[in-house]
């Protein structure tokens, strides 16, 4: 048997008469930006998230670039941040002049844990930037008093937590703005490059509006208010994120499903399943667990035709990019546990019961070895 880590042909197969469809209109309409595909994408994504305003833009990099901008962050200033996630939430928070500021992760969320948040605070901290890792929300009421305690703007990376929740609060409503990826793997995925800004408060969502179309005012083709860049989405993205989303429900009912079914196959290992906060909600972009001998599991799945990837093998101050700022191991003992034991296992919605026991049978034999 043959399981892929993720499956896009098995969706895309799924949904492809309804796709190809939507592509044509929009190419046919010859409104091939900001026109009413992403005018109804935007309303149709803030209604589901229960926020006022979404702004759509070009990737999920570029709308942590433009919330920062729009919330005031600039040169000099400070951000505080995971050391365990992808780059662009890095070079996000670098493309704005400010520097970015690890703190270390709590073990059983991978999420970055605001008691060393609190730590990592400075007369030059503006804002905060915490990841929901995996499809679980980070501890957002800790933040949330922080940010409130010093007068900190809280930007949340929802790149991988679409429908998680934290508190009975979707995740990006619950910080000054949220920011999305929209690419293909992601559990909303375009057939390409995509982003979403979403918030609650209208004048950041304007100059979110305004960066993303080179600073312009709406209202005048030829001024601009701000020095923005092209980061907008096109409409043919727009229309087909429009036909995704009418399934997004479904298939994050299905990713918990399949959540539930490797809780009972994995029973009795010596593996740590994901976990949530109390009266969170998993959206499970990926499901990660944490296991001896990870590395020596990892090649026997391979051998037994099963994906998996390590999300992330190298924090981020370990990187080439960044070995000029200094950071040590011994600074992040929490990262650096999580780097050698976390692997994660094939999820998608579309992946069977009989897929999920083939996978965990495997890892039963190799533990059982």
């Amino acid at each position: 048997m043959q399981i892929p880590l993720f499956d896009l042909q098995r969706q895309h197969d799924s949904l492809r008469t309804q796709l190809n469809a939507a592509a044509l209109d929009a190419l046919n309409s010859m409104q091939w930006l900001l026109g009413p595909q992403t005018e109804n994408f935007e309303k149709e994504m803030a209604s589901l998230l229960g926020v006022k305003y979404c702004i759509s833009c070009s990737s999920g990099a570029s709308a942590i670039q433009l919330a920062l901008m729009a919330a005031g962050i600039q040169e000099g200033d400070e951000v505080i941040t995971t050391p365990f996630t992808f780059m662009a939430t890095t070079s996000s928070i670098s493309l704005t002049g400010a520097k970015f500021v690890f703190a270390d992760i709590d073990p059983q969320t991978y999420n970055i844990d605001p008691k060393d948040i609190a730590r990592k605070i400075t007369r030059k901290t503006k804002a905060i930037l915490p990841v929901h890792l995996y499809g679980a929300a980070a501890d957002m009421r800790g933040i949330m008093a922080l940010a409130n305690e010093h007068g900190l703007k809280v930007i949340e990376d929802c790149a991988q937590s679409l429908l998680a929740m934290s508190q009975g609060v979707k995740t990006g409503g619950i910080g000054h703005a949220g920011a999305f990826s929209f690419y293909p793997s992601k559990n909303l995925g375009a057939c390409g490059d995509a982003g979403a800004i979403t918030t609650n408060e209208e004048e950041l969502a304007n100059r979110c509006r305004s960066l993303r179309h080179d600073g312009r005012n709406k209202d005048k083709e030829y001024e601009h208010d701000l020095e923005g860049s092209t980061l907008r989405m096109d409409e043919v993205q727009a229309a087909i994120l429009r036909v995704k989303l009418k399934h997004l429900k479904d298939w994050t009912t299905a990713r918990q499903k399949i959540a539930t079914w490797y809780e009972y196959g994995l029973q009795g290992l010596p593996v740590t399943l994901p976990t949530s906060l109390p009266n969170n909600t998993h959206a499970y972009c990926v499901y990660t667990v944490r296991c001896p001998n990870r590395d020596k599991l990892q090649v026997y799945l391979k051998e037994n035709g099963i994906s998996t990837a390590v999300y992330y093998p190298v924090p981020l101050y370990r990187q080439p990019a960044y070995k000029h700022l200094g950071y040590r191991k011994q600074d992040f003992p929490v990262t650096e546990t999580a780097c050698q034991e976390v692997l994660s296992l094939p999820m998608f919605p579309q992946l069977t019961e009989e897929e999920v026991m083939y996978v965990c049978e495997c890892i039963q034999k190799f533990y059982r070895k």
